[in-house]
């Protein structure tokens, strides 16, 4: 005997209500906040994106900072979509019970990249995103669903190297603001010579992950910055056969000479995906957030 037609509408409503609900929690909800740095003496509004847990009660949350290319695609006709990369790390975080927020700190300043400009002419700099970076934690406080001292900290590339800015002990005082302290970092194959040149501590766990061909950002900045700051809680996870954006799911392997930037400045930098690399990196990510947020 077949279901009556009423049955079958219902279930088929229910279905269709699940299937959106999924999809936007998926997709996540842009939210707005206040950066910490300021332009003309006002705070620069910033966009983000906000992807729920999918768990229950409060959870922790992961603040993620782009790389120097910004938060969206750069592929033609898919501009206003988020980059595979962050996408893709913010459904992952999310089924294992992280809220994401993917801060968006170009947008703003009236930028899409800054990846082709010189590191020395920037006008965004590891400096203004630190203040991202806590203009976000300040926005997670009052967020009833997020716990304020399980909140930490990722990025990539630029984003990383701004991660490493923004857990530097050396910063602790200077803002007249409360915050809590980030219960950790994690930073894919950031700069790391510019923390070798001064006076440098961290005040959380900090891991970062990187290529061991990265011609963009080296590893072996990275490597001695470890031995710098020994016993501080600081790991660095070099992948073999990896170069930058070893993680970007789908990106062919190639020669981007339009970076002026880089180890060999003029020459190019190298980037494309490594997917065995990328699977190790999330793996070591994962057990170090566990670790972490008990």
């Amino acid at each position: 005997m077949s279901p009556p037609r009423s049955l079958l509408l219902t279930l088929l409503s229910t279905l269709l209500l699940i299937s959106t609900s999924l999809m936007a929690a998926t997709t996540g909800r842009p939210v707005q906040f206040p950066s910490l740095d300021t332009r003309d003496d006002t705070a620069i509004e910033l966009n983000g994106i906000f992807y729920t847990a999918n768990s229950d009660g409060v959870r922790p949350l992961i603040i993620a900072l782009h790389g120097c290319g910004g938060l969206y695609s750069a592929r033609k006709g898919h501009e206003a979509d988020v980059h595979p990369r962050h996408q893709a790390m913010a459904e992952l975080l999310q089924a294992r019970g992280y809220h994401v927020l993917l801060v968006d700190s170009f947008t703003a300043r009236g930028v899409r990249s800054i990846c082709t400009t010189l590191y020395k002419t920037r006008d965004i700099t590891p400096d203004n995103r630190r203040l991202d970076a806590l203009g976000a934690m300040l926005w997670a406080t009052q967020q009833k669903e997020v716990d304020p001292h399980r909140v930490v900290l990722l990025g990539w590339s630029n984003g990383g190297s701004s991660t490493l800015n923004t857990l530097n002990q050396k910063h602790q005082d200077k803002l007249n603001i409360a915050l809590p302290a980030f219960k950790a970092g994690v930073a894919f194959y950031p700069g790391c010579s510019a923390y070798l040149k001064k006076s440098y501590q961290i005040n959380s766990p900090l891991l970062i992950l990187v290529g061991e061909l990265d011609d963009w950002t080296p590893p072996a900045a990275c490597q001695s910055l470890q031995r710098k700051l020994s016993p501080a809680p600081l790991s660095v996870s070099i992948y073999p056969d990896s170069y930058h954006d070893f993680d970007a799911p789908d990106q062919p392997i190639r020669l981007r000479k339009d970076i002026p930037n880089g180890a060999h400045p003029g020459m190019g930098v190298t980037t494309g995906s490594n997917p065995v690399a990328r699977e190790a990196a999330y793996q070591a990510m994962s057990e170090f957030l566990e670790k972490n947020l008990k």
